[in-house]
């Protein structure tokens, strides 16, 4: 019989990879998208590889969070880095990186702790949100 941790796996994989209720997966998504697509802006809009290393800070914030790590802060740098000088691909690598990352903890995080709330200056909200 499945955990609640192994539900909350399995729903961040298939919305990372494949087969999620909404349609196409984070990778499916991003599959159809080139190096010079995903350079260019729209206005004073961020483009789709500040994006993706958007997404992929805040993965691995939640990461350290769920490691135990209630210091870890995602800085302004982080946030929305600058990606001009970074490849497509490697923004992509790290995206999956930060997948294996992910999943590794939430399978490592103990159940029981779902509930308790994580450590922030920001807000309250738990560990299974």
């Amino acid at each position: 019989m499945a955990t609640e941790i192994d539900r909350i796996a399995r729903s961040l994989e298939k919305t990372f990879e494949k087969g999620p209720w909404y349609g196409p997966s984070v990778k499916e998504i991003l599959s159809a998208v080139s190096e010079t697509n995903a350079s260019l802006r729209t206005g004073k809009s961020h483009s789709i590889k500040e994006l993706v290393l958007h997404m992929t800070a805040w993965r691995r914030f939640a990461t350290r969070r769920l490691r135990g790590d209630g210091e870890y802060q995602v800085s302004e740098a982080m946030n929305f880095p600058s990606a001009t000088n970074v490849p497509w691909a490697k923004v992509i690598m790290d995206l999956d990186e930060s997948q294996k990352e992910l999943i590794a903890a939430v399978h490592a995080f103990p159940e029981e702790k779902l509930g308790e709330l994580v450590p922030s200056n920001t807000g309250k909200y738990t560990y299974y949100t």
